[in-house]
């Protein structure tokens, strides 16, 4: 349910020309070099999501994802849908998978959200939405070059960058806004919710305590312990380089919980963005903290209205 728009206008500032700091979700173990990671992630049990296996080619076995689909979708057989390419936060999508289609589905059954074609892939439990270093998680490369193509094949979409919405929640916000950037020729629209890591380095005292551990880990497994690296793969490090072809068109938003740990790291990457000219929606919902649902309750989904409606 949304608030009153007074409650969210008097905190919500658009940003007409777009920080740097933050972490992603309460404390996850990091997958050690060399785990097994399965692919395959269980049916839901929703009514209208429909879970897709097909054979990687990148990685050599069976990779799921799962797929809600508007209440209408069957009977309006001649009719195409815009995709919302959700991705999860860190732990990976098991614990989170269910009680998210449920909630999209549900959204969509009461006409909160456009009726749209939800993709929900698997991001592993703490990838950042990266290829890993060595290549046992090419999260990255599945999402962009199989299951992309795959949705556009198997599903009624309208296919192209007009027609798709990038969002993310922890983790997931930090993937949406580096492959929302990097692909930009992909994407039309990028939401980032409660994103991190945000800050320009990943060390133990960078960040909060609570993450302290688990960002000495990735910044090894996923950029061999190189902090440049990192900084180039991050989302400050993309609206760097691809800031021109952001500015040129693609729909933005960030927002946070005023309660959110990672409040004051999705500020700084604002003002960062400001700093860039990078166009952008920056929205701080009041007594919300890091918490998905609830995030997206206050927010609605005006966002997703607007640029599907658009397109």
């Amino acid at each position: 349910m949304k608030p009153s728009s007074a409650s969210v206008s008097s905190i919500r500032r658009t940003l007409l020309i777009g920080g740097v700091a933050g972490f992603f979700a309460p404390p996850a173990m990091a997958q050690d070099r060399g785990t097994i990671l399965n692919w395959v992630t269980p049916e839901t049990g929703v009514l209208g999501v429909e879970r897709v296996i097909y054979p990687s080619a990148r990685v050599g076995a069976d990779v799921a994802f799962h797929v809600v689909k508007p209440p209408n979708y069957e009977a309006e057989s001649g009719r195409r849908f815009p995709t919302l390419y959700w991705l999860h936060g860190t732990g990976g999508n098991r614990a989170s998978l269910r009680p998210m289609a449920a909630y999209f589905s549900a959204a969509m059954a009461r006409g909160d959200l456009p009726p749209c074609l939800v993709v929900m892939p698997n991001g592993q439990a703490d990838s950042l939405w990266c290829d890993s270093l060595d290549g046992s998680a090419p999260v990255e490369t599945i999402l962009m070059q199989e299951i992309l193509p795959l949705v556009d094949t198997k599903f009624r979409t309208l296919a192209g960058r007009p027609h798709r919405l990038l969002e993310g929640f922890s983790m997931g916000g930090f993937g949406a806004g580096r492959l929302g950037m990097r692909h930009h020729d992909q994407f039309g629209a990028i939401s980032m919710l409660a994103s991190g890591p945000l800050q320009a380095t990943l060390t133990r005292d960078d960040g909060p305590a609570l993450n302290a551990d688990l960002r000495i880990l990735l910044l090894q497994r996923l950029f061999d312990g190189d902090q440049a690296r990192f900084l180039r793969e991050s989302p400050r490090g993309m609206a760097l380089v691809y800031g021109d072809a952001v500015r040129a068109g693609t729909k933005m938003r960030i927002a946070i919980g005023s309660d959110d740990f990672t409040r004051s790291a999705n500020e700084e990457f604002s003002r960062y963005l400001v700093s860039l000219n990078i166009p952008h929606e920056f929205t701080i919902v009041p007594s919300v903290g890091h918490d998905a649902r609830k995030l997206i309750d206050q927010l609605g989904f005006n966002f997703h209205r607007e640029f599907f409606g658009a397109a």
